[in-house]
């Protein structure tokens, strides 16, 4: 987390320093997940939030890469026996999108690529991790002004995996809001 701070102090300060040239884009935000599997639901709830990093170059006429990370911590109680549950997932997703343009100050975006999904599980006394290849995507809409914005995005996060016999699904639908930098 202090990583994030200072990469976006800087990215401020860079920011305030030249004009917006919309070649790269920094944000630090929040998503709201709705857990893919029925299990982790009945164990852990179905609300998650999770703290996320991203960032975007614009490689030509509106093409962007995009790499980001998030993670998340969640207690639980296993159905049956009442027992204290900890999970987390932590995810890595990078992929290509377009940025366009609604109004003089509002673009909209569509992204799509690969995400690595780490997860960690301890419950009776075991510990369960991790970590399978997915996919991410999702679209938002970007509120600008000279070299700040703010998104709302909604996508889907999303892996598989296997866990002694039994399937399960990692990550989610998700909800984001998030604060950022143009430079």
């Amino acid at each position: 987390m202090k990583r994030i701070a200072i990469l976006v102090a800087l990215g401020l300060f860079l920011a305030a320093a030249a004009p917006a040239a919309d070649r790269l884009m920094l944000a630090v935000g929040v998503s709201y997940l709705q857990p893919a599997d029925s299990g982790y639901r009945e164990i852990y709830g179905d609300k998650v939030f999770a703290p996320e990093a991203w960032a975007g170059v614009n490689l030509y006429r509106g093409l962007h890469a995009f790499v980001g990370y998030g993670w998340f911590e969640k207690n639980g109680t296993t159905p049956d026996l009442g027992l204290e549950a900890k999970s987390t997932q932590r995810y890595f997703w990078a992929g290509l999108g377009y940025v366009g343009r609604v109004a003089d100050m509002v673009r909209f975006k569509f992204e799509a690529g690969a995400a690595g999904i780490g997860f960690r599980e301890e419950a009776m006394g075991l510990i369960v991790s991790g970590s399978r290849l997915g996919i991410r995507a999702g679209a938002g809409l970007m509120f600008l002004s000279r070299t700040l914005f703010t998104g709302l995005d909604l996508g889907y996060l999303g892996a598989s995996a296997t866990v002694e016999d039994i399937p399960i699904k990692l990550g989610g639908f998700k909800a984001s809001v998030c604060v950022g930098v143009r430079i």
